[in-house]
This record gives C-alpha cells, structure tokens and sequence, in this order.
C-alpha cells in the first residue's frame, strides 16, 4: 500500500496541471488515510514496537514528495530522483528485514522458553517413593535436585512428590535417563513463563454515554466503556439487595500489587509484605479491575461492587513473576498453592505462554489442588492470535479460560482462540481502564485485562454462595452468557448482572 501510495503521489507531481491531476490527488489521500487506519490496527493490538512503523511510513511518503518536488522544479533529474526513491524504498526493505530478522531469533514474551536459565526440570515422584535414588543420580551427575513444593494438605495431592533438577551442563538426553529411574512417576521441563503482552492505550472508543446514569460515584467510570457493554449498572443496583455470606478472597497471581493505592488499599489484603508493591503495574492493572473499591468517590469501579452492609470481595497478590514480567512453571504452581493455603477463593492468572498441552501435568495437580479446597482458578486465554489449547496454564485441565472481545463484542485481533478449551468464557480486554503503581490510572488491553473480569465476578458469586464449586460456577456463567458471531472461538461474553440473578434467585 506504500509503495502504490507512493506511486499516486509522484503521477500527481507530475499531472498537476492536467485534467486528472484531481484523481491522482484523491488516489493519495486515499491511501495516506488507508495506510493511517492500518497502522492504527497494528499499534492497538501489536504493541508499541509497532509505532516505529507509522513514522516510518509517513517519513518514506514525505521523503517521496520531497524528492519529487526537487524534481519538478528541475534540481535534480528525473533518473536521480527514480534512483533516490527506489534507494530510499531498498533501504527501509533491507532494514526490515534485518529487524525481523533480530525479532525472530530473540525470545519473545508470548513464547513459552523451554530452556530456562539452569534448563530444569520437574520430576514427580512414585506416592512414597524415597528420594535418595534420584538424588543420588543428581549427585553422580553434577545435577542440583530439590523438593518443588509444599502444600499443608499434602494428603490431597502429590505436588509434594515434585523435585525440581537442574541441568546446567545441557544434556540433552536428560529427560530421558531421568524417566528411566525406577521411582520417577513423569517428567517435563520446567517452563519459563511470562507476563501475556499488554499495550497502552491512549484514546478509548467511547459508548452512548448510558455510563453516566450509573448508580456508583467513581468518578472515572466514564473511562470504562466496559460498564455499558456488561450492563453494570444493573449488576450495582443488584448487588446493594444482597447481603454477602462471606468476604471471598481474590488473589492475583502475578507481578504484585501495590497494596496502598487509593483505590485498592480498602479491599486489600497482605499475604506477604514481600508480594505488597508492584515494580512492573501488570498485577495492580489487573487488581483494579477484579476488585477496585467501588462507590468510594474515587477512580474506577469495579467487580468487586458495593453495599451498605460489607464488602463482597477482598483482593491480595503472590508474586509469582519477577520485576522483569518472567517466572518458571515451578514458581506459578507454588503461586497456586501458596494462594489455596492462604483460603482463596478464587486465583487469577493473567500469565502465560506457548507449551505442548499434553506436557500439563504438574498445572492440572495444582489446578485440582485448589479446586479441592473450594477455590476456582482463572487464567487468560493469551495474546498470540492463535489456539489457546497450545498455551500453558490456559490449557491446564480444571481451567476456567477467559478470551478477550473488543468494544464490538468482537474477538480483540490478538486474542487467542477458545474453541478447544473446556471452560471457555470471554470479557472485555481492548481499552480497559484501571489502577497502576502510585495512585495512577492507564487504560491497557490484552487477555490479560479480560481474565479479572471473570475472577472479580467469580469472587462476588463465591461471597454469596461460598459452597458454589468451579464446575457449577462456570455453568453459571456461560449459560447467562452473551452469545456474539464468534462465540465458537471466544466463548459466551460474560454477563455480570445475570449470573450475579443466577446465584441470588
């Protein structure tokens, strides 16, 4: 499209003072607003490494116009300015090329690193089975073994079985000599994980404008196209009716979360000082929008809602990523564990990357380990565009899976497909506005910001029936879900006010 724009420009150069100077013109301006709308699409769902290339397109069709203007007015000739163009257009095609060249060949955050930095392992070993052959065989091969994790009710589970190995030295026959140690159960590699991208917005599509009829006083509601569309208003007025059976506890696993912002320090709980501040604002994002104190007269509303009475909801974090947006597979798993001992009722994990689904042992242990302490675990589809069936834990068994739709309702572009997840469901991930490090406020998009959507809605149906279990939950949600075009690959858009009906009737 750049180039035939390019092509526009320079016949109209040339024809300006002839009859069909006038097409040429529309024909670039034509293709100035096309190539304007695509780089829009790519910098709302690609990220900002996009932006580089709205620059580059204007700058190549100035520098266009420019050479051509030097060559009507005959300070340059005609072969040099066709020389200068094809140059500039070789040059930004070579310069491409290398770029993508260096993208492809570093890892990306959407990509799951099977290699970690010590390239470990988790080894699970037979029920009472001793660990000294194994650490025996980590000795003998200048490996490290240790146990991965510590759940109280070990009697509910065998993630106290798990070891984790490291490989320092690379062998790549390691999987395979440690599966043929008599006590070892199953081994995988222990997945280097990350944040699921997430990308700035700076102007949101705004809805008809029904938001300011809202029966909350945040004053930045107007910020959340989101309210309109989830019918939050009924769900607000739903909720001032009930009395909650309990204060459930939502708890993020992720980056952390600051604790003291002004809009989540009244909902908020503390697990470990340690999880209470958030270097890197992934986990305060998604805080604020699952739990966000709402009706204070402050920032945004959230899912977590109001009453006269008491709060539904409380929020809390475990930090299972570092400053950075990266964890292995065994820090996320002890994330879920943690969060169960510590009496979640619902874990939201906003998180992820590319993994075989049959490599999805140890997430399903520990998805099943909270499930059989009464929490729900949530995890967001992925950003990748492709099948959620290949991303880890949105692929773990027992996983309530959130995919993400735009302002239409419509599948957001980066948002990965459900179609093969058991326990699908989708909520709003383009353009949400919600909390940030130091009492701040941004609007990001992302399967990420779609996830706390669900699990926000989940903790406030958990406070009113705290004997509601995963499976019946996700009924609940799905059958009063939205149906939309692409409910194949999304799943039901979740309809916060009658499920919230569903749960009270």
């Amino acid at each position: 499209m750049l180039l035939l724009t390019a092509l526009a420009l320079t016949l109209w150069f040339w024809r300006r003072n002839l009859r069909d100077a006038s097409l040429w013109m529309v024909l670039t301006y034509a293709g100035v607003a096309l190539i304007a709308w695509t780089d829009f699409s790519a910098v709302s769902v690609a990220g900002s490494s996009a932006f580089p290339k709205i620059l580059k397109d204007f700058i190549m069709l100035g520098m266009v116009g420019f050479v051509q203007s030097m060559a009507v007015k005959k300070q340059i000739s005609v072969w040099m300015a066709v020389v200068l163009i094809f140059g500039m257009f070789a040059a930004v095609h070579y310069l491409d090329e290398l770029i993508n060249t260096e993208d492809n060949s570093a890892p990306q955050q959407t990509t799951t690193q099977v290699s970690a930095t010590d390239d470990s392992y988790l080894v699970e070993l037979a029920e009472g089975a001793s660990e000294d052959e194994l650490l025996t065989f980590a000795s003998n091969q200048q490996l490290t073994a240790e146990r991965a994790f510590f759940p109280d009710a070990t009697s509910e589970t065998h993630l106290d079985n798990y070891y984790v190995v490291s490989n320092p030295t690379g062998d790549i026959n390691l999987e395979r000599k440690l599966d043929r140690l008599g006590t070892v159960v199953y081994t995988e590699p222990n997945e280097t994980i990350s944040l699921e991208p997430f990308i700035e917005v700076e102007e949101l599509v705004t809805g008809s404008g029904k938001r300011s009829s809202l029966s909350i006083n945040d004053p930045l509601t107007s910020e959340q196209w989101a309210m309109e569309v989830l019918d939050m208003d009924d769900y607000y007025r739903l909720l001032q009716q009930q009395t909650p059976k309990k204060k459930a506890k939502v708890v993020i696993l992720d980056t952390g979360v600051d604790g003291k912002h002004e809009d989540l320090d009244d909902n908020y709980f503390s697990i470990e000082s340690q999880y209470d501040d958030d270097p890197h604002g992934h986990g305060t994002h998604c805080a604020g929008i699952a739990a966000g104190v709402t009706n204070n007269g402050l920032g945004i509303g959230s899912l977590a809602g109001t009453n006269d009475k008491s709060p539904f909801v409380e929020v809390s974090s475990v930090k299972v990523l570092n400053a950075g947006g990266m964890g292995t597979q065994k820090t996320i798993i002890a994330g879920i564990i943690e969060a169960t001992d510590e009496g979640a009722d619902v874990i939201s994990l906003s998180l992820g990357g590319r993994s075989n689904p049959s490599s999805q042992r140890a997430y399903s242990a520990a998805v099943e380990y909270a499930h059989r302490s009464g929490a729900i675990v949530v995890a967001a589809a992925g950003n990748s565009n492709r099948d959620a069936i290949d991303y880890a834990p949105a692929n773990a068994k027992g996983m309530i899976t959130v995919a993400a739709v735009d302002q239409l309702l419509l599948r957001a572009p980066f948002s990965n497909r459900t179609d093969k997840i058991a326990m699908a469901i989708a909520a709003p991930g383009v353009g949400i506005y919600s909390t940030v490090p130091g009492n701040g406020y941004k609007s990001y998009s992302g399967t990420s910001m779609a996830c706390p959507f669900v699990a926000g809605l989940l903790g406030v149906m958990k406070s009113l029936d705290p004997s509601l279990d995963y499976k019946e939950a996700y009924r609940i949600i799905n059958r009063t879900g939205r149906e939309s075009s692409e409910t194949r690959i999304t799943g039901r858009i979740v309809q916060p006010a009658a499920a919230l009906a569903a749960v009270v009737q």
